[in-house]
Protein backbone atom coordinates (compact mmCIF):
# COMPACT_ATOMS: atom_id res chain seq x y z
CA UNK A 1 0.00 0.00 0.00
CA UNK A 2 3.05 2.12 0.64
CA UNK A 3 3.95 2.12 -3.11
CA UNK A 4 0.36 2.89 -3.93
CA UNK A 5 -0.16 6.05 -1.49
CA UNK A 6 3.47 7.41 -2.58
CA UNK A 7 1.74 7.10 -6.94
CA UNK A 8 -0.80 8.83 -5.48
CA UNK A 9 0.63 11.23 -3.81
CA UNK A 10 2.69 12.12 -6.45
CA UNK A 11 -0.18 12.81 -8.68
CA UNK A 12 -1.79 14.75 -6.42
CA UNK A 13 1.27 17.06 -6.11
CA UNK A 14 1.84 16.97 -9.50
CA UNK A 15 -1.67 17.96 -10.73
CA UNK A 16 -2.10 20.41 -7.42
CA UNK A 17 1.53 22.71 -8.10
CA UNK A 18 0.58 22.87 -12.27
CA UNK A 19 -2.82 24.63 -10.88
CA UNK A 20 -0.46 26.56 -8.35
CA UNK A 21 1.77 27.37 -11.23
CA UNK A 22 -1.37 28.75 -13.07
CA UNK A 23 -2.58 31.29 -9.91
CA UNK A 24 0.92 32.44 -9.27
CA UNK A 25 0.55 33.61 -12.99
CA UNK A 26 -3.28 34.83 -13.36
CA UNK A 27 -3.62 36.71 -10.41
CA UNK A 28 -1.25 39.55 -10.27
CA UNK A 29 -2.10 39.85 -14.13
CA UNK A 30 -5.76 39.71 -12.48
CA UNK A 31 -6.82 37.33 -14.65
CA UNK A 32 -9.55 34.42 -13.99
CA UNK A 33 -8.29 31.23 -12.67
CA UNK A 34 -10.48 29.47 -13.81
CA UNK A 35 -10.14 29.35 -17.59
CA UNK A 36 -7.99 26.48 -19.48
CA UNK A 37 -4.47 26.85 -19.69
CA UNK A 38 -3.41 28.56 -22.65
CA UNK A 39 0.04 28.96 -24.70
CA UNK A 40 2.34 32.11 -24.02
CA UNK A 41 2.89 33.13 -27.44
CA UNK A 42 -0.24 32.33 -29.35
CA UNK A 43 -2.65 32.44 -26.66
CA UNK A 44 -4.53 29.24 -27.91
CA UNK A 45 -6.16 26.83 -25.44
CA UNK A 46 -4.20 23.88 -25.06
CA UNK A 47 -5.76 20.65 -25.11
CA UNK A 48 -6.64 17.83 -22.40
CA UNK A 49 -3.84 16.26 -22.68
CA UNK A 50 -1.10 19.21 -23.16
CA UNK A 51 -2.04 20.37 -19.71
CA UNK A 52 -2.03 16.96 -18.30
CA UNK A 53 1.22 17.62 -15.49
CA UNK A 54 4.82 16.11 -17.06
CA UNK A 55 3.06 13.69 -19.40
CA UNK A 56 2.02 16.94 -21.37
CA UNK A 57 4.86 18.47 -21.54
CA UNK A 58 6.90 14.98 -23.08
CA UNK A 59 4.23 14.19 -25.60
CA UNK A 60 4.63 17.47 -27.44
CA UNK A 61 8.62 17.39 -27.01
CA UNK A 62 8.34 21.21 -25.08
CA UNK A 63 6.64 22.52 -28.07
CA UNK A 64 3.15 24.24 -28.34
CA UNK A 65 1.15 22.25 -30.62
CA UNK A 66 -0.59 25.19 -32.49
CA UNK A 67 2.43 27.68 -32.88
CA UNK A 68 5.43 25.46 -32.29
CA UNK A 69 6.94 27.84 -29.61
CA UNK A 70 9.11 26.23 -26.83
CA UNK A 71 7.39 25.65 -23.64
CA UNK A 72 9.16 26.93 -20.60
CA UNK A 73 10.90 24.14 -19.40
CA UNK A 74 10.68 25.06 -15.95
CA UNK A 75 6.91 23.96 -16.00
CA UNK A 76 7.22 20.06 -15.63
CA UNK A 77 10.29 20.63 -13.34
CA UNK A 78 8.23 22.40 -10.45
CA UNK A 79 5.55 19.42 -11.22
CA UNK A 80 8.11 16.65 -11.13
CA UNK A 81 9.19 18.62 -7.37
CA UNK A 82 5.84 18.95 -6.26
CA UNK A 83 5.25 15.74 -7.03
CA UNK A 84 8.33 14.46 -4.88
CA UNK A 85 7.65 16.90 -1.92
CA UNK A 86 4.07 15.58 -1.73
CA UNK A 87 5.59 11.87 -1.70
CA UNK A 88 8.08 12.87 0.80
CA UNK A 89 5.83 14.04 3.21
CA UNK A 90 3.69 11.00 3.15
CA UNK A 91 6.61 9.22 3.82
CA UNK A 92 8.09 11.40 6.32
CA UNK A 93 4.89 11.71 8.41
CA UNK A 94 2.17 9.45 6.90
CA UNK A 95 -1.25 10.79 6.92
CA UNK A 96 -1.60 13.06 9.98
CA UNK A 97 -1.82 16.50 11.04
CA UNK A 98 1.48 17.46 10.80
CA UNK A 99 1.78 15.80 6.79
CA UNK A 100 -1.19 18.31 6.32
CA UNK A 101 0.49 21.20 7.79
CA UNK A 102 3.97 20.79 5.71
CA UNK A 103 1.35 20.54 2.63
CA UNK A 104 -0.07 24.00 3.56
CA UNK A 105 3.54 25.51 4.16
CA UNK A 106 4.35 24.40 0.54
CA UNK A 107 1.63 25.14 -1.37
CA UNK A 108 0.92 28.53 0.00
CA UNK A 109 4.80 29.58 -0.44
CA UNK A 110 4.86 27.79 -4.03
CA UNK A 111 2.61 30.07 -5.36
CA UNK A 112 4.00 33.33 -3.00
CA UNK A 113 7.58 32.21 -4.76
CA UNK A 114 6.76 32.14 -8.76
CA UNK A 115 4.43 35.56 -8.11
CA UNK A 116 7.42 37.06 -6.36
CA UNK A 117 9.50 35.95 -8.63
CA UNK A 118 7.99 37.10 -11.72
CA UNK A 119 5.99 40.00 -10.40
CA UNK A 120 8.00 41.09 -7.16
CA UNK A 121 3.91 40.42 -6.00
CA UNK A 122 3.05 38.74 -2.70
CA UNK A 123 -0.47 37.90 -3.14
CA UNK A 124 -2.14 38.27 0.64
CA UNK A 125 -5.23 36.30 -0.80
CA UNK A 126 -3.33 33.32 -1.01
CA UNK A 127 -1.51 32.98 2.50
CA UNK A 128 -5.11 34.43 4.07
CA UNK A 129 -6.79 30.92 1.91
CA UNK A 130 -3.83 29.04 3.59
CA UNK A 131 -4.21 30.39 7.39
CA UNK A 132 -7.25 28.73 8.07
CA UNK A 133 -6.63 25.39 7.85
CA UNK A 134 -3.87 26.11 9.77
CA UNK A 135 -5.38 27.73 12.37
CA UNK A 136 -8.05 25.14 12.46
CA UNK A 137 -4.90 22.51 12.72
CA UNK A 138 -3.61 24.67 15.40
CA UNK A 139 -7.22 24.36 17.27
CA UNK A 140 -7.19 20.92 17.39
CA UNK A 141 -3.52 20.22 18.56
CA UNK A 142 -4.28 22.65 21.41
CA UNK A 143 -1.46 25.03 20.53
CA UNK A 144 -3.60 27.79 19.12
CA UNK A 145 -2.68 30.08 21.81
CA UNK A 146 1.17 29.30 21.40
CA UNK A 147 1.00 30.11 17.62
CA UNK A 148 -1.15 33.23 18.04
CA UNK A 149 1.41 34.60 19.96
CA UNK A 150 3.82 33.73 17.51
CA UNK A 151 2.66 35.08 14.72
CA UNK A 152 1.44 38.75 15.97
CA UNK A 153 4.46 38.73 17.42
CA UNK A 154 6.22 38.01 14.46
CA UNK A 155 4.58 40.47 12.48
CA UNK A 156 4.87 43.42 14.79
CA UNK A 157 8.77 43.25 14.62
CA UNK A 158 8.60 42.64 11.13
CA UNK A 159 6.73 45.81 10.74
CA UNK A 160 8.87 48.27 13.27
CA UNK A 161 12.09 46.74 11.36
CA UNK A 162 10.32 47.94 8.07
CA UNK A 163 9.35 51.23 9.56
CA UNK A 164 12.69 52.08 10.78
CA UNK A 165 14.34 50.65 8.15
CA UNK A 166 12.17 53.23 6.01
CA UNK A 167 12.99 56.30 8.72
CA UNK A 168 16.47 55.18 8.37
CA UNK A 169 17.02 54.68 5.09
CA UNK A 170 14.51 56.26 3.11
CA UNK A 171 13.84 53.22 0.99
CA UNK A 172 11.53 49.84 1.80
CA UNK A 173 13.80 47.30 3.43
CA UNK A 174 10.73 44.86 3.59
CA UNK A 175 7.93 45.14 1.66
CA UNK A 176 4.23 44.83 3.10
CA UNK A 177 3.39 41.90 1.50
CA UNK A 178 6.79 40.35 3.04
CA UNK A 179 5.80 41.79 6.27
CA UNK A 180 2.31 40.48 6.35
CA UNK A 181 3.03 36.92 5.50
CA UNK A 182 4.95 36.76 8.80
CA UNK A 183 1.09 36.52 10.14
CA UNK A 184 0.74 33.23 8.43
CA UNK A 185 4.69 32.16 8.99
CA UNK A 186 3.88 32.34 12.50
CA UNK A 187 1.12 29.43 12.54
CA UNK A 188 3.68 27.36 10.91
CA UNK A 189 6.81 27.69 13.22
CA UNK A 190 6.34 28.56 17.34
CA UNK A 191 8.32 32.33 18.15
CA UNK A 192 12.06 30.99 18.61
CA UNK A 193 11.79 28.81 15.36
CA UNK A 194 10.00 31.76 13.72
CA UNK A 195 12.73 34.56 14.71
CA UNK A 196 14.93 31.42 13.40
CA UNK A 197 13.73 31.53 10.35
CA UNK A 198 14.19 35.49 9.97
CA UNK A 199 17.72 35.02 10.83
CA UNK A 200 18.46 32.23 8.82
CA UNK A 201 16.40 33.94 5.46
CA UNK A 202 18.35 37.05 6.19
CA UNK A 203 21.44 35.29 6.42
CA UNK A 204 20.75 33.65 3.18
CA UNK A 205 19.41 36.39 1.34
CA UNK A 206 22.67 38.72 2.32
CA UNK A 207 25.04 36.04 0.60
CA UNK A 208 23.03 35.78 -2.45
CA UNK A 209 22.87 39.84 -2.39
CA UNK A 210 26.59 39.81 -2.22
CA UNK A 211 27.25 36.88 -5.06
CA UNK A 212 24.35 37.91 -7.79
CA UNK A 213 23.98 41.70 -7.12
CA UNK A 214 25.81 44.20 -8.74
CA UNK A 215 24.11 47.44 -9.01
CA UNK A 216 23.47 49.77 -5.89
CA UNK A 217 19.90 49.95 -4.93
CA UNK A 218 18.50 46.81 -7.08
CA UNK A 219 16.02 44.78 -5.22
CA UNK A 220 15.58 41.18 -5.49
CA UNK A 221 12.02 38.52 -4.23
CA UNK A 222 12.64 37.86 -0.89
CA UNK A 223 9.72 34.97 -0.30
CA UNK A 224 12.18 32.43 -1.89
CA UNK A 225 14.07 33.04 0.89
CA UNK A 226 12.11 33.51 3.55
CA UNK A 227 10.79 29.64 2.41
CA UNK A 228 14.26 28.26 2.78
CA UNK A 229 14.78 29.65 6.21
CA UNK A 230 11.52 28.03 7.41
CA UNK A 231 11.58 24.98 5.86
CA UNK A 232 15.19 24.73 7.77
CA UNK A 233 14.04 26.02 11.23
CA UNK A 234 10.82 23.71 10.41
CA UNK A 235 12.58 20.43 9.95
CA UNK A 236 15.82 21.17 11.65
CA UNK A 237 15.20 24.09 14.23
CA UNK A 238 15.17 22.27 17.19
CA UNK A 239 18.40 20.24 16.68
CA UNK A 240 20.23 23.47 15.97
CA UNK A 241 18.81 25.39 18.84
CA UNK A 242 19.84 22.23 21.26
CA UNK A 243 23.30 21.92 19.28
CA UNK A 244 24.11 25.68 19.76
CA UNK A 245 22.80 25.99 23.42
CA UNK A 246 24.79 22.68 23.94
CA UNK A 247 28.22 24.60 22.62
CA UNK A 248 27.36 27.29 25.75
CA UNK A 249 27.22 24.59 27.82
CA UNK A 250 23.31 24.74 28.64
Amino acid sequence: MTIFYSVMMFILGSLLTSFYQLVAERIPKHESIMGRSHCDHCHKQLSWIDVIPIVGYLYRRGHCPSCGSKIKGCYPLFELLGGLLFVFTYLYQGFSLDSAIILIMYSVFFIEIISDLRSMIVIDRIWMIGLIPLIIIRIIQGTWITYLVSSLTLFVILFFIAYLSSKVFHKEALGGGDVKLFLFIGWLLNLSLGLMSLFLASIIGLIYGIIKIKKKGQVFPLVPFLFMGVVIAYFYGDWLLDSYLGLLGM
